[in-house]
């Protein structure tokens, strides 16, 4: 990794945001390298969902600024913002069951900034080449590690810059989990990508990431490079 200062990719800067009457956002500042997997920890409802809802423009912010590739980007609904190169994979996947892989993919072209792009279909099959055997399959009949496969694909077929990943090891198998791990890794690497991660197994965590935020109640509470990440202070925070 090259750690000479570039601007950051994304910067959030004390956001606030609430379902309903409650604030779940209190104040979060995060920001994130190019080309690099930042990865956002801690319990269940501090609010990590929350924050890459707000950052794709699925909830409103209320006060701070989110600046993605140094532009103003907090009040952009949230199907402009995937057409500037942002891609979401929310928790849960949700691919649709009845169509078939393939028909899974293509809906990914509906956020290209390109009307005209084609699927990429060499490529997405040479990162999950278990998406090629199983491309007339539905959806639904996936199992859960390969409807993950097939999110994250379906996301990256309208070629972000950023991609915004919600708990992608959740249910499914340890192998396919360290597959899935690999895949994001060449990415960044390869292309560039730049990856923010919202986990709650600190092992994957530990295998993936170049840079940590621990988050609790709202905010972030501490942060550090990859090789900071000291299980024994995490355990103390994501251990309930």
């Amino acid at each position: 990794m090259n750690h000479a200062y570039t601007a950051p990719i994304l910067s959030v800067n004390q956001l606030v945001a609430a379902y309903g009457q409650s604030t779940i956002l209190r104040g979060t500042t995060l920001s994130m390298q190019k080309g690099a997997i930042t990865t956002v920890m801690g319990r269940n409802g501090v609010g990590k969902t929350t924050l890459l809802k707000t950052i794709m423009g699925l909830l409103p912010v209320q006060e701070g600024t989110i600046t993605f590739n140094n532009q103003d980007i907090t009040k952009i609904p949230s199907h402009k913002k995937a057409k500037i190169g942002i891609a979401y994979v929310p928790q849960g996947r949700e691919i649709i069951p009845k169509l078939s892989v393939y028909e899974n993919l293509q809906l990914g072209l509906i956020a290209h900034a390109d009307k005209n792009a084609k699927l990429p279909e060499e490529e997405i099959y040479h990162l999950f080449p278990i998406l090629k055997d199983f491309r007339k399959r539905a959806g639904g009949n996936l199992s859960g590690g390969q409807q993950q496969q097939l999110a994250i694909a379906r996301a990256l077929v309208s070629n972000p810059t950023l991609l915004l990943l919600d708990e992608p090891t959740e249910g499914i198998q340890p192998s396919i989990a360290q597959e899935i791990g690999s895949i994001l890794q060449k990415l960044v690497k390869e292309k560039g990508l730049s990856v923010l991660l919202v986990e709650q197994k600190i092992d994957f965590a530990t295998q993936v990431t170049d840079h940590y935020y621990f988050m609790d109640r709202g905010k972030m509470v501490m942060d550090g490079g990859a090789e900071e990440l000291n299980h024994k202070a995490l355990e103390k925070y994501i251990s309930v």
